[in-house]
């Protein structure tokens, strides 16, 4: 999980708010989905996101991502009264991140936003925006992720409810790790030199030009040290 920096919401989300409350018109997700405004608000997400997917670290554009709610929409209404929204967690820039895939209900993946759903526990969940997000996660050569801390509760149950081992992950992970590291019997890259190793660990986490990160950067920049370590 690469931690998120949130920065500040596009004017033209902002000014919708405060149009739709000057004109007494509903102003939550659900009447914003469709307008220009809606669009101007993922591209912001996208671009400070480093166009990685917020849960998987798998790499989104706009037409391979929605737009998620940390803590979901369901859990924002109000308890009391279902009809009420509490806006503030509705339309809060801070609860919204940009996740793979487009469709934010198609579970036929078995992993990320879909499969977590509904489900909500905040001192359960690590969220990508915590500023310990990137340190409470383990990787192996092998794709496989763990919690830091055996005894880290959100973390074991991060990994489970947004199926961060599921199958199909895991071996999307574990092919990019061997490919990049060239290890493996399947790898057609030379294994990565010592010097290489080097450069990588000063820049795989800054993003490109086009201000896009590497895929599972997150993962290479823990597994490098230990890569650097292991040549003699």
């Amino acid at each position: 999980m690469k931690r998120i920096r949130k920065t500040h919401p596009p004017r033209e989300f902002l000014n919708w708010i405060n149009t739709q409350i000057e004109s007494g018109l509903e102003h939550t997700y659900t009447a914003l989905e469709g307008k220009p405004e809606h669009s101007a608000l993922k591209k912001k997400l996208l671009k400070e996101q480093g166009y990685l997917c917020a849960y998987t670290g798998l790499s989104i554009a706009s037409e391979t991502s929605h737009i998620e709610h940390l803590k979901p929409q369901t859990v924002c209404k109000n308890v009391e009264n279902p009809e009420l929204y509490r806006y503030l967690d509705d339309i809060e820039y801070r609860n919204m991140v940009a996740c793979f895939p487009k469709d934010g209900g198609d579970i036929s993946y078995g992993y990320g936003a879909p499969v977590k759903g509904s489900w909500w526990n905040e001192s359960e969940f690590v969220s990508p925006c915590q500023e310990d997000c990137e340190k409470r996660f383990s990787y192996k050569m092998a794709g496989k992720v763990s919690p830091v801390d055996e005894n880290d509760i959100a973390a074991k149950k991060t990994i489970e409810v947004i199926g961060l081992n599921a199958r199909s992950l895991l071996d999307k992970r574990k092919s990019k790790i061997l490919g990049f590291f060239g290890i493996g019997k399947n790898s057609s890259n030379k294994p990565l030199s010592k010097l290489k190793a080097q450069e990588f660990l000063n820049t795989i986490g800054k993003p490109d030009s086009s201000g896009k990160l590497t895929e599972f950067c997150f993962v290479y920049e823990q597994l490098l040290p230990r890569y650097i370590n292991s040549i003699k």
